[in-house]
């Protein structure tokens, strides 16, 4: 996502251009993608499916996608920064630089859209996106959008003062960005709002070793948002290298934010068995 500063009236959190967002993207998938992955085979995604990822990242899920839908099928993977995509091409995946917020999608043309960890972005364009998505979805199709609750990242078992502080700042200045930690619960509702139908939601989290692939997303977050938790006062330098040394010690162990899984369904006739 892009940065705190405001565009087209909404704020995001994450600069896309940042010198370390790639690693960022990808110790994200590290942490997340088993479960995604277990869920779209719940959902019964096969040849022939008609796929859209919005936010699609480093393109990870977009290639299971394609993969499963097979040559009979069709992906979309969509972002604002497609640099990180041109790989999927080889895939058969068709890459486009969009804007969910505003960027017009074809009426009817899927049968599963995915986002994760966009929505809780979005503030309050959260529902005209998710009617826009809709629209974008054949009757019968399916809206799988996942975003996390931060509720109970850094709980371990040892001294925890240095990563709560930080903990606090970080989400301090990610919601005055606009992010929204209630996340999936959040999402719930909006589906409701937007008449989805047969609505499922569940969550997971992971526990995440110090020094490990999936600590590395947690110390770039620290880094990239630790000069702005400086800048406000809110931890300094002491506080955030001591969360540094325990983020990066393999010998602490944390939990992870809460992922909430949730699937809706468009409502009218399905026209092709899927």
């Amino acid at each position: 996502m892009n940065d705190v500063s405001v565009s087209e009236g909404v704020a995001y959190v994450y600069d896309s251009e940042w010198q370390l967002e790639t690693r960022r993207l990808l110790a994200n998938q590290v942490i997340w993608d088993a479960g995604t992955i277990d869920h779209l085979e719940r959902l019964g995604v096969r040849d022939g499916w008609r796929c859209l990822e919005v936010g699609a990242g480093c393109g990870s899920i977009a290639g299971w996608l394609a993969d499963r839908s097979g040559p009979g099928g069709r992906v979309v993977a969509a972002d604002l920064s497609t640099e990180r995509l041109g790989w999927l091409a080889e895939r058969g995946v068709e890459v486009w630089r969009h804007d969910v917020r505003s960027d017009p999608l074809p009426a009817e043309a899927f049968d599963l859209i995915h986002a994760r960890m966009l929505l809780q972005h979005l503030g309050e364009g959260r529902d005209a996106v998710v009617r826009r998505l809709a629209g974008a979805l054949r009757p019968g199709g399916f809206l799988y959008v996942e975003d996390t609750d931060p509720s109970p990242v850094f709980r371990g078992t040892t001294d925890q003062d240095a990563l709560s502080a930080v903990k606090a700042a970080g989400y301090q200045i990610m919601r005055e960005a606009g992010f929204d930690d209630r996340g999936g619960q959040s999402d719930i509702e909006t589906l409701l709002r937007c008449g989805f139908s047969d609505i499922v939601a569940d969550g997971r989290v992971a526990v995440i070793r110090g020094g490990s692939a999936e600590a590395e997303n947690y110390l770039l977050w620290l880094d990239y948002l630790a000069p702005r938790m400086r800048a406000a006062g809110l931890v300094g330098d002491a506080g955030i290298a001591a969360a540094r040394r325990l983020l990066q010690d393999p010998d602490h162990r944390w939990l992870s934010q809460v992922m909430l899984s949730v699937v809706g369904r468009k409502g009218g006739r399905a026209d092709d068995g899927h």
